[in-house]
């Protein structure tokens, strides 16, 4: 015996079709903040396992702890950046997007994007002698800048340091779920109006 077959169609428009934001904007806010949360976490924590820098001095004095006394340890390239002062930490940013379909996560401190991306130039390295001479037996990284026939400096690298990357992927695993949840949650089917 033959089981029937039942065939139905069904036409939906885009019209029917109606999205809830307000699901995923706080879907998105939360998701913002807890990779925030992370990526503080991680600076507040991170210890540095790079050059030595010894302090007081230099005009990089609040920004490289270079105000401090003693001496203390940067990051190592590859490395989420060391705490000196906390300011990379204070100054991370969520803002939820308008629309509700995203997140903002930034570091408003000027030097953040140099740290997570890396950098390079300058011009003119001052590692040692007066007027930015190398002492002798001081290897600088990065291209030589000439005038003339005479070598006068090379660029400075920095390679990059990432913390929000790596902060984001710690949380990816948890937030994708709930980002697909609140998306399938927020799409309604709304009857056509006569």
């Amino acid at each position: 015996m033959a089981t029937p077959a039942i065939r139905m169609n069904v036409t939906l428009s885009a019209d029917n079709l109606v999205f809830d934001k307000k699901s995923l904007a706080r879907v998105f806010r939360q998701a913002g903040s807890e990779v925030a949360a992370t990526a503080r976490t991680l600076l507040r924590q991170s210890s540095g396992g790079g050059r030595l820098y010894y302090g007081p001095g230099g005009s990089a004095g609040p920004y490289r702890g270079g105000y401090k006394a003693g001496k203390y340890r940067a990051s190592a390239p590859g490395q989420i950046p060391a705490k000196i002062t906390g300011t990379l930490a204070r100054s991370i940013k969520v803002r939820p997007f308008r629309s509700g379909e995203g997140v903002a996560i930034r570091d408003t401190a000027f030097y953040a994007l140099f740290l997570e991306a890396g950098a390079h130039g300058g011009g003119r390295s001052s590692s040692g002698g007066a007027g930015g001479r190398a002492t002798k037996g001081t290897q600088i990284s990065g291209r030589t800048y000439r005038r003339g026939n005479k070598a006068v400096g090379k660029s400075r690298v920095l390679t990059a340091r990432p913390f929000l990357e790596i902060a984001l992927a710690q949380r990816e695993t948890s937030l994708g779920p709930r980002i697909r949840r609140a998306v399938q949650q927020g799409i309604k089917l709304e009857k056509p109006s006569a």
